[in-house]
């Protein structure tokens, strides 16, 4: 394709487009990244709303696009960005490969239905259309340093995982999921190990590496809560606090004691800092018409899923409700 790829965003809520304004300081909304890309232009907004993406059209300063959704999804877009409730991306991304564009992004999760998720990655290879799921912390600088550390073997073999999060996990783990495997790979078999309440214990395993991961899962209210970590042989690596770090740790002489090593952080970094969905728009619009990179996205983004899927399934059988409907 030649000149900037028009965009159009289903769903006008705040990942869409309210979490920011034009031209403010930081890139905090799908709009926004799209507008500071120099390979697209922004065309429009689909909401079931039609006030609302008429509102976000006129504060984006975009024409209107037709509000009726066969319409809207028949206006030719070079990429479509989805954005709507969780429980809409399996019907909105099905719909959307079946117009063929240039490329698709969709807000985590790709589907809340694992499975369903997997089949319509495997449609978009047939099609040959790379999905970009928005996984942000994919772009930044420092979870590729940390990543250089750990393929360097600094840190040793995973030991044990800890994630606690507030929302369904489904919305809030798959970021950690993703994390992971971006690190440590996929192809662990998981299995459950036990559950309390709202903990579950899984364990990751492959070849000669065993991995005991727990998940807290907290409600939504009254506070937000994304906090991961992963203890090495030879050192742990940490996502936690708000506004997020990244601490990669290792054993460093304490302090006081001389004789005691203690995990000790070598590498911090501000998760905040960095115009990460500018990133992925960047890496949106180089994808587009280049085969190789299509064939290498959809690869990635089918082992991301096929491993998120795994450790989800568990996770959702491992629910106080599910059990309770199982017995």
């Amino acid at each position: 394709m030649t000149g900037a790829l028009r965009v159009g965003i289903m769903g006008a809520g705040r990942m869409a487009q309210g979490f920011d304004a034009p031209g403010d300081r930081h890139v905090l909304s799908l709009a926004h990244a799209v507008t500071r890309c120099d390979g697209m232009t922004l065309g429009g907004f689909f909401d079931l709303d039609p006030a609302g993406a008429a509102r976000a059209e006129s504060r984006w300063g975009v024409p209107e696009t037709p509000r009726a959704r066969d319409a809207w999804l028949d206006a030719d877009w070079d990429v479509i960005a989805i954005a709507t409730p969780d429980s809409c991306h399996r019907d909105d991304l099905c719909d959307v490969l079946a117009r063929r564009p240039g490329a698709v992004i969709v807000e985590k999760p790709l589907a809340t239905d694992s499975r369903q998720a997997g089949e319509l990655l495997g449609r978009a290879g047939e099609l040959g259309i790379p999905v970009f799921v928005n996984f942000p912390r994919r772009h930044h600088s420092g979870v590729a340093e940390a990543g250089t550390a750990m393929g360097a073997g600094r840190l040793g073999r995973p030991l044990a995982a800890q994630f606690a999060y507030s929302g369904a996990p489904e919305h809030s783990a798959v970021h950690m999921l993703d994390l992971f495997h971006q690190w440590w790979g996929g192809e662990w078999s998981v299995r459950p190990a036990g559950s309390s309440d709202e903990t579950v214990l899984l364990t990751f395993q492959r070849a000669d590496e065993c991995i005991a991961a727990s998940f807290c899962r907290l409600p939504s209210d009254p506070y937000y809560l994304w906090e991961m970590s992963v203890l090495c042989e030879a050192g742990k690596v940490a996502l936690t606090r708000s506004p997020e770090v990244l601490e990669v740790s290792t054993p460093a002489p304490h302090p006081l004691y001389e004789t005691f090593s203690v995990l000790t952080p070598a590498m911090t970094f501000d998760m905040e800092s960095e115009p990460l969905l500018s990133r992925l728009m960047d890496a949106v619009a180089a994808t587009v018409g280049d085969q190789k990179k299509i064939s290498d996205q959809l690869a990635r983004e089918q082992a991301s899923q096929q491993f998120s899927g795994a450790v989800l399934d568990q996770l959702v059988c491992a629910t106080p409700s599910a059990q309770r409907a199982a017995s």
